[in-house]
């Protein structure tokens, strides 16, 4: 099981990333702005500061959101593929 476990974080990790920076690639600019830009507004608007989408904190806060975004993914899908490994360990079990 820690195998699949392994497996399913991996691939959760990956999908996690890859649909958090394809929202920011393909919805990004229809919605209002990025993460880049929702970051330097809440950051703006926390620290009354007045940083652009491209400081190094901003970036640096993109990085760190969407690394959460990914370690919950990677989470998750070793959860799931954990189940799902069970499921089918059940169905083929012989009696």
């Amino acid at each position: 099981m820690k195998k699949v476990f392994y497996i399913g974080l991996i691939i959760g990790g990956i999908l996690g990333i890859t649909i958090a920076a394809g929202m920011d690639v393909l919805l990004g600019e229809s919605l209002g702005g990025g993460w880049r830009e929702a970051m330097a507004n809440d950051l703006n608007r926390l620290f009354n500061a007045n940083l652009s989408q491209d400081h190094i904190l901003v970036i640096a806060g993109v990085i760190f959101v969407v690394g959460i975004i990914g370690a919950f993914g990677a989470l998750i899908g070793g959860i799931s593929f954990v189940i799902i490994a069970n499921f089918f360990k059940i169905l083929t079990k012989e009696k």
